[in-house]
């Protein structure tokens, strides 16, 4: 009698977890490929998914899988000694990476991340360059200074100072001082110069951003009643900020818990050394950017420009009143003129020029600084406040003159000649400008 045929099936190898060991080691593989995007070396998540390309090809793979493998071996050996490095680099290198310490302590906030703040108790001090030469990518460019850099708590630019503040000082980079070292900006030369207790609410944005920032933050100030607002406004690119679309604050896309989390772990991963290294090699290979406007001063000194900021200067008010930001800018205007209403504070609107506005002798031969005329940006800002009845100055005349002097006397200008922002000399005059129209010294200041 014949006996019934058996099928005897060869289980494969087991893993204490009952899992095939193959399928253990592309888990694992599997999430030391995510490493690098992780900590953000890797930004874009299709490079990620490229990666597990190797994975797959193990977990399929029957007659090569040796081959496979040792790529894969070698694909988890590489991405840990990426992660591995750019931890590690982060103390040591990350200064390094930045041509100013505020780009590099800067970072989204939590709690509304539409905003940004500086890192907080920052206490800094380096040698920096302007943003202009960083864009081209030329050190002979470059106009080398040493900046300290401080920040309070609550992540502005700000010293320690005695309350009760009467002045604010609103603004993007350029009330910020930006390039510009502590002692040197316009907000600290009204404190030290001229006794105003000056708290600086600047950071880099729109004036949709400050005047969020304003009122978030102005209740957290002690100020005296009918304390100054100094709110400046930029010629070269306010416009071009789109801004935000509700001015309720209570209506604002506020983020708690888990949320606010992801926010400071966005910035862990924008600050990944090895990724910042990629960038900087891509932005040299591209060369000089054409948006930097490169001229020379008579002794042969490079000065720049930045063209799409320059252009503002010669558009008439008609165009600024059409662009399609500019109603948004409007109602931004009403707001902080409730906002501040409510605070019981002064506000004074200070409109800041170009560099190029200040030097079209410079920028642009052809154009004598005889006929120079106020910008349409300025123009149609100067109108709208005085329909609201917004205290509103355009400093550029004023600018012009002192820019005029200080070139006949010594040679200098008010601006770095390579960066976009002004100089501590720049900063000196504006100072001396808001003292001569709306402000006065104190405790025998000045």
């Amino acid at each position: 009698m014949r006996l019934p045929t058996t099928t005897i099936l060869i289980e494969p190898a087991m893993n204490a977890t009952g899992a095939p060991k193959h399928v253990g080691m592309a888990l694992l593989a599997a999430a030391s490929t995510a490493l690098p995007f992780a900590v953000g070396i890797i930004k874009n998540g299709l490079l990620e998914v490229l990666l597990l390309a190797p994975v797959v090809w193990f977990l399929v793979a029957s007659r090569t899988r040796d081959g496979a493998e040792r790529v894969l071996l070698l694909l988890v050996s590489l991405c840990l000694t990426l992660t591995v490095c750019d931890l590690a680099l982060r103390p040591v290198i990350t200064s390094r990476l930045h041509y100013s310490p505020m780009n590099q302590h800067q970072r989204r906030l939590p709690a509304l991340p539409m905003l940004g703040r500086w890192d907080a108790l920052v206490d800094v001090s380096r040698s920096v360059y302007g943003d202009l030469a960083a864009m081209a990518g030329v050190p002979a460019f470059r106009e080398p200074r040493v900046v300290e850099f401080r920040t309070d708590s609550l992540g502005f630019r700000n010293d320690s100072m005695q309350a009760p503040v009467d002045t604010i000082v609103l603004g993007d980079s350029f009330a910020a001082g930006v390039g510009v070292t502590q002692s040197g900006t316009f907000a600290q030369t009204l404190a030290t110069r001229y006794g105003r207790s000056v708290y600086n609410l600047s950071y880099p944005g729109g004036p949709y951003d400050q005047y969020v920032n304003f009122s978030i933050e102005v209740s957290k100030l002690a100020i005296v009643p009918g304390a100054q607002l100094i709110w400046t406004l930029y010629t070269g690119n306010d416009l071009d900020d789109a801004g935000g679309e509700t001015w309720e604050i209570g209506a604002l896309p506020w983020r708690t818990g888990f949320s606010a989390m992801l926010v400071d772990y966005r910035t862990f991963r924008d600050r990944s050394p090895l990724r910042q290294i990629q960038d900087a090699l891509w932005s040299r290979w591209r060369g000089i950017s054409k948006d930097v406007l490169i001229r020379s001063l008579p002794d042969g000194r490079p000065v720049l420009f930045y063209g799409p900021q320059e252009v503002w200067g010669d558009r008439a008010r008609a165009e600024a009143e059409r662009h399609p930001n500019f109603p948004k800018l409007l109602k931004t205007l009403r707001a902080m003129k409730e906002a501040v209403t409510r605070n019981n504070v002064r506000a004074t609107i200070m409109i800041l020029p170009t560099k190029g506005e200040v030097y079209r002798w410079l920028l642009n031969p052809r154009s004598p600084d005889e006929v120079a005329r106020p910008s349409g940006f300025s123009e149609a800002v100067l109108d709208a406040c005085q329909q609201l009845t917004m205290h509103c100055l355009d400093s550029a005349p004023f600018l012009r003159e002192e820019a005029k002097r200080l070139f006949a006397a010594s040679s200098e200008l008010l601006w770095w000649r390579d960066d976009t922002h002004m100089n501590e000399q720049g900063h000196r005059a504006l100072a001396s400008f808001l003292l001569q129209e709306i402000l006065q010294p104190v405790d025998g200041g000045g």
